[in-house]
């Protein structure tokens, strides 16, 4: 088999020569070498003997708000973001953190009922544009082996989880729901329709599989809040893309014990990024008790194990976790982001090995 065909055999619980292995590269990627970036992440994958699958690949959708400018201003490790619009500005802060390799908010643009306004206002102007060049750079390129999961809609999240991370903050979000409930309402309506018709638009291009980076956990949300808000427009994605005979893959990095059976009856054809603890909350056991052979499981190799356990134990690690996905729809892969210090000798071990297991 190709690594596209042993992928697409196993996301579908069909027979495969043998298990694939696909290593999520976030992270780890930029600790490595000059020389192995500069080859590119297809030769490393080839290199280690992993299979290809492309996590959140170009979407075939851009977002364009005629009339909003942005104003950024650098201050030491902080970044200021400035959305200028017709009926309001919108202040954002980031801090750089240089340890973790990453950027995170310290200022979130809506805090206020008025704030809340301006981004409806942004969200009720915004048109649709389309971006199928991307999508034919990354199939001609990356894109040629392996799977890709493309990118469904701009914002890459659901409108509520975008409120959560992005635009307002999980504690203030709590209070704005309770302290103006009509104005949260309107802004996450308006939200929704809009990733909503770029769905739409994706499920025409030449992807047959999506994902967002919805980050599912609910140490950000609870599971009410999920059911009431996130779950819908999930469910929506599925019969939008299956009206045209492709899937939806959600990528959970966090918390989703009380999660999956609600993504599973929702119509997901597999959770991307499951995490055993301490990343995660639910084994990969569990989650099979849960959905059978009903939805398909991508990943099972927690970050921290992956980096920290000796190589014998890390073979009796994998072993188990194989052990654990089968009877269902499985790829093998570490769960989310790679810690930096994974060494890509370490990659091709767990590939030999997951290839030379016995398929349950």
């Amino acid at each position: 088999m190709t690594a596209k065909e042993r992928i697409l055999a196993a996301l579908h619980g069909r027979p495969v020569d043998c298990l694939p292995f696909c290593p999520f590269l976030a992270y780890v990627w930029e600790s490595y070498s000059r020389e192995i970036r500069d080859r590119g992440q297809l030769a490393f994958l080839q290199d280690v003997g992993a299979d290809p699958l492309w996590r959140g690949a170009p979407c075939p959708v851009r977002f364009d708000c005629p009339g909003v400018e942005t104003r950024k201003e650098e201050q030491g490790p902080d970044l200021s973001i400035e959305t200028l619009t017709p009926v309001g500005t919108l202040r954002m802060v980031y801090r750089r953190s240089d340890a973790g390799n990453t950027g995170f908010l310290i200022e979130h643009p809506l805090k206020t009922p008025e704030d809340f306004k301006v981004q409806t206002w942004i969200e009720e102007h915004t048109r649709l544009v389309d971006n199928r060049e991307a999508v034919e750079q990354h199939l001609a390129g990356n894109g040629r082996e392996g799977l890709s999961f493309g990118i469904l809609q701009p914002r890459s999240k659901t409108a509520f989880q975008h409120m959560v991370e992005h635009a307002v903050g999980t504690e203030e979000l709590v209070y704005a729901l309770v302290d103006f409930p009509d104005v949260v309402e309107e802004l996450h309506a308006v939200m929704m329709e809009n990733d909503l018709k770029a769905a739409r638009m994706a499920a025409e291009s030449p992807y047959d599989y999506f994902t967002t980076w919805e980050d599912s956990s609910t140490q950000n949300y609870s599971p009410a809040q999920y059911e009431k808000y996130i779950a819908p427009e999930i469910k929506a994605y599925c019969e939008v893309v299956g009206g045209h005979g492709k899937h939806y893959i959600q990528h959970a990095c966090g918390h989703v014990k009380a999660l999956v059976p609600v993504m599973e009856q929702g119509g997901v054809l597999a959770v991307e990024s499951l995490s055993p603890p301490p990343t995660g909350n639910i084994s990969l056991e569990e989650t099979r008790a849960i959905v059978g052979d009903r939805m398909g499981i991508i990943g099972g190799i927690e970050p921290t194990q992956l980096l920290s356990l000796p190589d014998d134990k890390l073979d009796d690690y994998v072993v188990q976790v194989i052990e654990d996905g089968a009877g269902g729809p499985f790829v093998a892969a570490n769960a989310d982001s790679c810690p930096p210090g994974v060494t890509p000798e370490r990659f091709r071990r767990i590939a030999d090995l997951v290839h030379s297991r016995a398929v349950k």
